[in-house]
């Protein structure tokens, strides 16, 4: 009961991890959506914002509309973000974990410290947004403000220079790119947003593949091995041959090796953590068994006398390097030095492996094996149930285990997490959706009168339509692959935020995650360019070439 309840006490930690990191970067995408909206509803209003510095109202006074706004929109826009949040996020993670553990229905609360924290994290993003979208604006005087914006001068592009290439451009495409980079502003508006969502897609499907891994990496490439048994007591290995002759005897057990396992402290510095002690009695014959590689370059490590093999989130954690001198506690003051002469790749616990021969000349006794470990012809449950029966009878052996039934436990356990990771993945798509939605509504009003002009000029609505989506397919796959690159980086930062100290995440996304996000985001400007397909055929011709007059 209390190793469950530790179990369960771990797994909040990792969801609380991952809920400290996603929120940053949900509030940047937020600000930038505010930005560019309110910046589109300033320049709309600059010849009221003219005649109101005109007739003496200060920059501040004439600001605050706009912040108040924004403030009140925000503010509206958080009372249902809590509403979601107290109440349909937290019973979609509770009843994923209920799938392993037996619990009552979840209380959700009100928690008035995280409601008052992320809505003035709202406000704030918006407001201070609001203010940088009024302050150009608000610097030009009021007879400026008062005339109607001049659109930008065009200006010779880089791409009109590569002649050969130019010249095989035909008017629309020519147009399409001259648009790219007369309007900055937006172009770096539209990569940052779509590139922002791309990341926040790629590192929720990252981190996905990353948790899931685990598994795989520990129990099928790390350890090659099947079956743990425990001994009734700790036996030398010259007096181990009665065991070994009756394992010997059973078909259904291929190779096997003595360990001796226990619990350690180890240090370096000022720094001490808690790891496992790993005894093999072969240094050679333990390679069959047990994995050693460096994770990066895969190169093979062995176990030497010399030193001992630390596993990477150790080592990580106590800054210790291959050469490095670390120290076991042994008692209240006594510490045994040993070198470290490897590092290996692990997921699962921290371990140091060591030679017998150096385990006695550290210890300074003879090593005592407790643990075997063997490899089976099967894995299935029948097999297992009946192979561990039968081992249990000799009364030498206290217990047996089989790493199939751990991983499929811990497998359980990473599958209810998957939930937590779809409904980040969920939102970071519907930010996306938004991100595009507003960049691209955004686009169409500033253009009206340009979009006008071709209309009159006999273009189609098709034409028209997709004169105006090339420019966003561009941006949209410009961004994307922006997204992707930026989305390893923000991957790597989360798995180690998210990590807790037991555990260490995979580093690696799958091909499939980078096609699932890219996929996603072409999806989504999709179903915008689709539902602006009405917006941009109700433009009136008339009306939109009077607008400036």
């Amino acid at each position: 009961m209390h190793i469950e309840f530790v179990d369960y006490g771990k797994a909040a930690e990792r969801v609380d991890a991952i809920a400290q990191v996603f929120p940053v970067f949900f509030f940047l995408i937020a600000a930038l959506v505010c930005l560019t909206t309110m910046t589109r509803m300033v320049d709309e209003q600059r010849i009221y914002i003219g005649t109101l510095k005109a007739l003496g109202y200060s920059k501040m006074s004439i600001a605050a509309k706009y912040m108040v706004y924004a403030m009140l929109a925000s503010a509206s826009g958080s009372i249902f973000g809590l509403v979601v949040g107290f109440q349909v996020f937290p019973t979609v993670i509770y009843n994923a974990y209920r799938i392993m553990y037996t619990m009552p229905p979840v209380i959700t609360e009100f928690n008035i410290h995280y409601a008052l924290l992320s809505t003035a994290c709202a406000v704030l993003s918006t407001t201070i947004a609001t203010w940088f979208a009024c302050y150009k604006e608000l610097m030009e005087t009021p007879a400026i403000l008062m005339r109607p914006k001049a659109p930008r001068a065009g200006k010779r592009i880089f791409l009109e220079r590569i002649k050969f290439l130019w010249t095989r451009l035909n008017f629309t495409h020519k147009v399409t790119a001259r648009n790219l980079f007369r309007y900055k502003k937006r172009f770096i508006m539209t990569i940052l947003g779509i590139g922002g969502c791309t990341a926040l897609l790629l590192s929720g499907f990252g981190l996905k593949d990353s948790i899931i891994s685990i598994v795989s990496k520990q129990y099928y490439e790390l350890y090659n091995y099947q079956m743990i048994m425990s001994l009734e007591k700790e036996i030398y290995i010259e007096n181990s041959k009665n065991i070994a002759n009756e394992i010997s005897k059973e078909s259904r057990i291929g190779s096997y090796i003595f360990v001796k396992e226990q619990s350690i402290e180890i240090g370096k510095g000022d720094k001490e953590k808690i790891a496992f002690l790993y005894v093999p009695e072969d240094t050679k014959k333990v390679e069959d068994f047990i994995t050693f590689r460096n994770r990066i370059s895969k190169e093979k490590l062995s176990l030497k006398d010399e030193g001992v093999i630390l596993t990477e989130k150790i080592a990580k954690m106590l800054q210790a390097k291959v050469g490095d001198e670390i120290y076991i506690k042994d008692g209240d003051a006594k510490k045994l030095k040993v070198k470290v002469t490897g590092i290996t790749e692990n997921y699962l616990s921290h371990y140091m492996y060591m030679s017998p021969k150096l385990y006695e000349k550290v210890y300074g006794k003879k090593i005592k094996f407790q643990q075997i470990l063997a490899k089976t012809s099967d894995t299935s449950d029948a097999f297992q149930d009946k192979l561990s029966i039968d081992i249990l009878k000799g009364g030498d052996i206290s217990s047996v285990s089989f790493t199939s039934g751990i991983s499929s436990d811990f497998q359980e356990m990473i599958g209810s997490l998957n939930y937590v990771i779809l409904v980040l993945i969920a939102s970071a798509g519907a930010l996306a959706f938004v991100v595009l939605y507003n960049l691209t509504n955004v686009n169409v009003t500033e253009r009206l009168r340009e979009i006008a002009t071709i209309k009159v000029l006999g273009f189609y609505d098709r034409e028209v339509s997709s004169y105006v989506y090339r420019e966003n397919i561009i941006l949209t796959i410009i961004g994307m692959v922006i997204g992707l690159v930026l989305g390893i980086f923000f991957h790597k930062f989360i798995i180690v935020t998210a990590e807790i100290d037991y555990i260490m995440f995979g580093r690696d996304i799958k091909a499939l995650s980078f096609l699932y996000a890219a996929i996603l985001t072409m999806v989504f400007s999709g179903v915008v360019n689709f539902v602006m397909y009405f917006t941009l055929r109700k433009i009136g011709m008339v009306e939109s070439l009077k607008s400036m007059d």
